[in-house]
């Protein structure tokens, strides 16, 4: 029993060693495997870097495709070089002009949006200027000037060229929802002052009384517009910082405040010549000499 149980952990051992080597031999047979088949991928990887190596340096001059650089030709590869850096530095100098062109008109915004009427006259100026004729004033003035909506619709017809334009309609859109509610917020603050602002007059029929006096009553309802028409000047320019700086690029945004600007002004243009067409009136008037002025 001993002698069988001898020649059995033998035989185990021996399989063992067997297996064993079995193992080793599988593993030479992998590592030889592995080592050709990074042969051949190194050798793939150089025969692909020496033919781009070809293609890019060559490609321009169609000779010889597999020609070896020439130090011949350094002074030309380094005077190409320098022309395109010299053509980079323009674009770099162009964008940052663009920018800073950008900005200033963006603070020119900044000073006429965040004016706000500090007297009563004020208030009337803001909200009627004396350059800007009543069909002016009609077809885009809200609150003393455009219409926060009104600024998106304009970006947003600017941006058909665009190679993104349908993702940034959807943007625009949104954008256009949400300001929408916001100037609707607004014009109720506005039409509940409109509608009570009468009530406090010294003169009206309906007047509140023992509120205290007239001038006082008149100051507080002053101060809720003063409240209302800041609103609007933020809401303003908030849209058109949001449109600027947030949705389009560089190039769309210097094309939207120069077409921004020449809307204006045709729209004003445009006005003011209606109003020549529809009521000029000529008065005479005696000058030296005895002749007269107009009709």
């Amino acid at each position: 029993m001993r002698r069988a149980s001898s020649q059995t952990l033998i035989q185990r051992f021996q399989e063992s060693d067997r297996e064993e080597q079995a193992r080793n031999e599988s593993k030479k047979i992998k590592l030889k495997d592995e080592r050709k088949t990074q042969q051949r991928i190194g050798d793939r990887i150089d025969d692909i870097t020496q033919q781009v190596t070809c293609m890019t340096i060559y490609k321009r001059k169609g000779k010889r495709p597999c020609e070896e650089f020439s130090w011949e030709n350094h002074g030309l590869h380094r005077q190409e070089m320098r022309t395109r850096a010299a053509r980079l530095e323009k674009q770099l100098k162009a964008r940052w002009s663009i920018e800073q062109l950008i900005d200033e008109q963006l603070s020119h915004f900044r000073a006429i949006y965040i004016r706000v009427p500090t007297t009563m006259k004020d208030v009337t100026q803001l909200l009627m200027p004396k350059e800007a004729s009543a069909h002016e004033l009609a077809a885009t003035s809200w609150l003393g000037d455009w219409r926060p909506t009104m600024i998106l619709e304009l970006s947003r017809s600017l941006i058909q060229s665009s190679s993104d334009s349908a993702g940034l309609e959807q943007v625009l859109l949104q954008l256009i929802n949400d300001v929408r509610i916001q100037e609707a917020v607004i014009d109720e603050e506005m039409a509940e002052i409109q509608a009570t602002c009468v009530l406090h007059l010294p003169f009206s029929p309906l007047r509140v009384e023992g509120s205290g006096p007239p001038l006082a009553r008149m100051q507080s309802e002053f101060k809720k517009i003063h409240r209302v028409v800041t609103k609007a000047q933020n809401l303003r320019l908030k849209t058109v910082e949001l449109v600027v700086k947030k949705v389009l690029s560089k190039t769309d945004a210097a094309e939207f405040l120069v077409a921004f600007t020449r809307f204006q002004d045709a729209i004003h243009h445009f006005a003011i010549q209606y109003k020549l067409s529809k009521g000029t009136v000529s008065v005479p008037v005696k000058v030296l000499g005895g002749s007269s002025l107009g009709n």
